[in-house]
């Protein structure tokens, strides 16, 4: 390193850790901005800073910030010291601000592993400075026009980034037929599912209409959800590759999954399809680090999604629970509403899916509210949709259009008004659907509900 980029690299080193240091001693642990810090006076930042023994990439559409976290969770049980942004900052500055807190302020390691959440966008930039050792790729997927793109772009990303970390090995989707295409000539490692009888609904939009070999149509043998699932070209002969790590049940809370050595049983994270494949793609990871499978589903056991993505509890005999929906990914919220509308039990909803912004300098769309499939939620076990925020017109409009009664939706402009509208006789669960930009929002709702249930359950059960 030349003389001038060595004095800017410790410029910016020193200046990200005096405001990391600033940041802890203040209560605000949760923030990346010494990472902007150290982004800002130094572009090579990353190249240079020193990585622990164990750097472990988690990256794709959806999913990433439940598997990166389950991954940190299942590393401390082992004894290790480790730095994750737990609030899902995934983007430079969030990836400069996880290696801050795993040095010293002489560069030097203090920690055993980073578990770093990578946006694919910036992943050609980021992963080959930070030479993992493992990367996760959860699966690609239509994202928000305004965040990622198309999913062969995205791919392509992914395959740069990839390229640029010769020495990784790559744990990925079997299940996906687009990014288990990733990392030709790299060690790879398939987790998926068998055909477990899920049934999934038909999608309005296909992330996999073609073969990318020949063009031919695919044909699926099952499929799990959205395009998830095990599939072939009568044509060309592409087809999905063979899982080394394969869950063939989930029943009774656990997991039943093939490995190369034999079968293991492991506790069910969560049952629903897309929960059981970010478990899934945690395996095939700690097996290859030589974890044990009895010690892996010891750890399991105390492991649970993170609660800015799913809480449950039980208040007065209803299951109230509220859900990350990723708004503007019609992926994320239609595989949300597919759990919801194979679940039979009677249950109402309260909807709250905004990306507002106060500046002009941003806007958002609603033209990704027509690939999500709200057709999902015209059934019978959905009493009623209750929408909260400033686009709750648009949900209305595109629920009518999906078939939906409208006397099934009460509509509200502000979303704190909501949880005066649910019905809590005649259903057994409750269900907040938030953003994950909006988990706090989401909180507060549920609360609110929770306090209804009691001052109106609570009274009549003591006497």
């Amino acid at each position: 390193m030349k003389l001038w980029n060595r004095a800017r690299f410790w410029l910016a080193f020193w200046g990200g850790k005096a405001f990391l240091a600033r940041y802890l001693r203040t209560g605000h642990a949760r923030n990346d901005r010494p990472g902007m810090v150290s982004m800002r006076l130094y572009g090579d930042f990353l190249k240079y800073i020193a990585k622990p023994r164990l750097t472990i990439v988690v990256t794709g559409t959806n999913g990433k910030t439940t598997i990166a976290t389950m991954a940190a969770k299942i590393l401390a049980m082992q004894g290790m010291t480790v730095s994750y942004n737990d609030w899902g900052a995934n983007h430079h500055a969030g990836v400069a601000r996880c290696l801050l807190a795993c040095v010293n302020w002489r560069n030097r390691p203090v920690r055993d592993a980073a578990v770093i959440e990578m946006d694919e966008l910036i992943s050609p930039l980021d992963v080959p400075d930070l030479k993992p050792q493992y990367i996760i790729v959860s699966n690609i997927a239509r994202d928000s026009m305004l965040r990622n793109g198309h999913p062969g772009y995205i791919f392509r990303c992914l395959e740069a980034a990839i390229a640029g970390t010769p020495g990784a090995t790559l744990i990925l989707n079997g299940d996906d037929p687009i990014s288990c295409r990733l990392g030709e000539g790299h060690r790879r490692l398939y987790f998926g599912m068998g055909d477990l009888l899920w049934d999934p609904l038909p999608n309005l939009a296909n992330d996999f209409p073609v073969c990318p070999v020949c063009g031919g149509t695919p044909v699926y043998d099952y499929r799990i959800y959205r395009h998830m699932g095990q599939v072939h070209c009568p044509v060309c002969g592409f087809r999905s590759p063979r899982r080394d790590y394969l869950v063939t049940a989930v029943e009774d809370g656990q997991l039943t999954v093939q490995e190369p050595g034999g079968k293991a049983v492991y506790p069910a994270v969560s049952t629903t399809a897309f929960s059981t494949a970010n478990q899934a793609a945690l395996i095939p990871m700690f097996r290859d680090m030589g974890i044990s499978a009895p010690e892996l589903a010891r750890c399991f056991s105390y492991v649970q999604p993170p609660a800015c993505r799913e809480t449950r509890e039980e208040v007065r005999g209803i299951s109230l629970i509220t859900m990350a929906a990723k708004g503007q990914n019609p992926t994320a919220v239609s595989t949300v509403f597919d759990s919801l509308a194979r679940d039979p039990a009677p249950k109402e909803i309260i909807l709250l899916l905004d990306e507002v912004y106060e500046t002009p300098l941003k806007t958002e769309t609603v033209a990704w509210l027509y690939d999500t499939d709200y057709e999902f939620l015209n059934c019978d076990s959905v009493r009623k949709i209750v929408l909260g925020g400033a686009r709750y017109l648009d949900h209305r409009l595109r629920l009518l259009l999906a078939g939906v009664p409208a006397e099934k939706l009460v509509c509200l402009r502000h979303e704190e008004d909501t949880a005066g509208y649910v019905d809590t006789e005649g259903v057994e669960k409750i269900y907040v659907l938030h953003d994950v930009n909006a988990v706090s929002r989401g909180r507060a709702v549920r609360d609110a509900v929770r306090r209804r249930i009691l001052s109106e359950r609570g009274i009549a059960h003591d006497l």
